[in-house]
């Protein structure tokens, strides 16, 4: 409410046409870029509120990961679905006939 110049209580949890409206204005005047500032309400009185971004929305925050960190992910997931799997087969065959390759 604050950034967006709404005077409403940060008590209330509910999205009014008020607020869609003003983040729709506030987001059409940072994409246009030609505002620096536009008039808004803050303690029952108006005031300038200014257009900026935030800090999350700056690319120079984002973090690339690399190939290494990707395919131990996949690795990770596809060895614990693995682990799932051999767990499951190993209470329903019997046990005198058992072998890795049966397991696998």
């Amino acid at each position: 409410n604050h950034k967006l110049g709404l005077d409403q209580p940060l008590t209330s949890s509910v999205l009014t046409v008020e607020d869609i409206v003003a983040t729709i204005k506030y987001l059409v005047r940072l994409h246009a870029g030609t505002e620096e500032t536009f008039t808004g309400i803050r303690g029952g009185k108006k005031a300038e509120i200014r257009l900026a971004t935030d800090d999350i929305d700056n690319f120079g925050n984002r973090r690339i990961r690399a190939v290494g960190e990707l395919i131990q992910n996949q690795v990770r997931t596809g060895l614990s679905r693995m682990e799932r799997v051999v767990r499951e087969r190993m209470t329903t065959q019997d046990i005198e006939a058992i072998t890795p390759q049966t397991l696998i």
